[in-house]
């Protein structure tokens, strides 16, 4: 029987790109080898695909949200980005098509609806991206990673099936960071590649107090843009390591005990694959305020504490409270891994491949 050729459409962030760069992997380790990507010239989603997948590239136009004037030109160009995916799947031929949202995968799946080829959606958020939301219209199934995100979509075509990420390495396989000290709990800061301006604010106010605690050892990822700054302004305390990037981020995500965090759908999606407690600090400026609503369902469910960047700064008292309350760590350690569904890709190609071959 001929193979089933897969497309995948997905772009704007990583947030976006990282799903379905899982799902297609599981469906190769299925047997699926027809596998494609669509995205931008010179994009993160080329950037990231290319090196594993063929891709195609077509053109796409972001909405401009509260800008009337910005969107004038917005029909003419999405109709212009549509007949390019039809480009597309011409050479492609492709029998089935994946998106997990952002701009950049709208005028694949409305090529590929008109044409009645099957489309699948993944959403990341608790709250839907526009470019689903449209797009679910032309869906066969759309997977969702938790029952508040279901609200945005019809509910006899949608799943709960968490966010998917790419397998990940068992902690007993990973090496345990030095800055890790032996004898002490461990504490990973985190705010992406280019760091998190409210979580770092607010580790510079408690640095006094976290140098009194020798029996913590920390890891705190400024990015890159802040790391000489700060490290030639502050004086950094010893049980403190300063990091520009983490190239090894699950050795140190592994092997902590406590991570604070913002609120991305990936990163998040790998917290709670490894079932690590967690403190979350949801990017103020997202869209549609998606991230502080991804941190409330974690929350809701016990696997965080949630602080905003404009709250009181509590974020030190938070992480004392929990690293000296180890009951209280293991309750949130267990309600992370039962909403964390680490084989959530797997589960996704499944439900496709069923449907489909």
């Amino acid at each position: 029987m001929k193979q089933k050729k897969f497309l995948f459409a997905c772009g704007g962030t990583g947030g976006h790109v990282f799903p379905a760069v899982a799902i297609a992997e599981s469906l190769k380790k299925a047997g699926i080898e027809n596998i494609s990507f669509a995205g931008r010239k010179d994009s993160m989603e080329s950037r990231l695909v290319k090196p594993y997948f063929e891709f195609d590239e077509i053109s796409a136009v972001p909405l401009h949200r509260g800008s009337f004037m910005q969107n004038l030109g917005l029909p003419y160009k999405l109709l212009k980005a549509v007949q390019s995916a039809k480009v597309v799947l011409k050479k492609r031929k492709p029998d089935v098509i994946v998106a997990t949202g952002g701009y950049v995968s709208l005028p694949v799946v409305i090529a590929a609806g008109r044409a009645k080829i099957p489309v699948y959606i993944q959403e990341q958020n608790a709250v839907a991206g526009v470019a689903n939301k449209i797009g679910s219209h032309y869906a066969k199934k759309i997977f969702v990673t938790s029952k508040d995100a279901q609200k945005f979509f019809p509910s006899t075509e949608t799943m709960v099936f968490g966010n998917p990420v790419r397998e990940l390495p068992k902690i007993e396989n990973l090496p345990r960071p030095k800055e890790y000290r032996d004898g002490t709990k461990t504490l990973l800061i985190v705010g992406g590649s280019q760091g998190a301006r409210g979580i770092n604010v607010k580790m510079e106010e408690a640095l006094s107090q976290i140098a009194e605690r020798k029996d913590i050892s920390v890891v705190w990822q400024v990015g890159a843009k802040n790391f000489d700054e700060i490290c030639a302004r502050i004086q950094i305390p010893e049980n403190v390591s300063v990091k520009a990037f983490l190239d090894n981020i699950y050795a140190y995500m592994g092997h902590a005990d406590l991570i604070v965090s913002r609120a991305g759908a990936s990163t998040l999606a790998e917290i709670l694959a490894f079932g690590k407690p967690s403190i979350l600090f949801p990017f103020p400026f997202a869209t549609a305020n998606h991230q502080e609503f991804n941190a409330r369902v974690v929350e809701k469910a016990g696997a965080a504490l949630v602080e905003l960047d404009n709250d009181p700064n509590d974020l030190w008292n938070k992480v004392q409270s929990l690293l000296s309350n180890a009951e209280k760590l293991n309750q949130m350690a267990s309600a992370a891994k039962s909403i964390g569904m680490p084989d959530a890709a797997d589960q996704i190609a499944k439900v496709i491949l069923e449907a489909e071959c």
